[in-house]
């Protein structure tokens, strides 16, 4: 079974310029095959694009392959990979993220629309793109705090020398639930 990987962030960037790296539906354990007959597993190496010569002018039209998640909307635990400031975070309903940063221009109690997903799956099917179509999901989540962390003081020396500095840091955290996540 082929699986997409990139060793390098260049790698991935290529990949991702692939017209058929857009939607990769992978089946990774056969428990129904008669209800998940109809799931199209494609590897990127499999499409290729469509060529139309028209009018002396060749132009090349993306074969983009249609998503069928019926099967990941039967599932009934689906997890997602989003991505905040670059960081992926898993992430199932009901979690708490706790974010290394403070968020600004948002108060506790907002609800936020995740749009940067990278995955989304469950137990058997998982749906592999950067970044998935917003209007396949629903990703919600609501702020419940805006918070620093307990005072953490270190020790700060330089070599052959005897005196010692203490450094303190107290970092900011912003604390989120999720609150929806399924398939539309």
């Amino acid at each position: 079974m082929n699986y997409l990987r990139a060793s390098s962030p260049s790698q991935l960037t290529k990949i991702i310029a692939k017209p058929s790296s857009l939607f990769l539906l992978k089946k990774t354990f056969t428990t129904f095959p008669a209800l998940f007959s109809d799931v199209s597993v494609k590897s990127i190496s499999s499409v290729t694009p469509n060529i139309a010569v028209a009018d002396n002018k060749t132009t090349v039209k993306p074969n983009i392959p249609s998503v069928n998640l019926k099967s990941l909307k039967l599932s009934n635990e689906l997890y997602a990979i989003f991505k905040i400031h670059n960081r992926p975070y898993l992430v199932t309903e009901g979690d708490k993220v706790i974010l290394p940063f403070k968020m600004k221009n948002v108060e506790i109690g907002d609800i936020l629309q995740l749009n940067d997903v990278v995955t989304i799956g469950s137990r058997n099917y998982k749906l592999v793109d950067y970044p998935i179509a917003s209007n396949l999901y629903s990703l919600k989540a609501v702020v419940l705090e805006k918070t620093k962390r307990p005072m953490r003081i270190r020790e700060v020396t330089k070599q052959r020398n005897r005196k010692v500095r203490h450094a303190m840091n107290k970092a900011d955290l912003t604390i989120l639930r999720i609150t929806e996540l399924k398939i539309k």
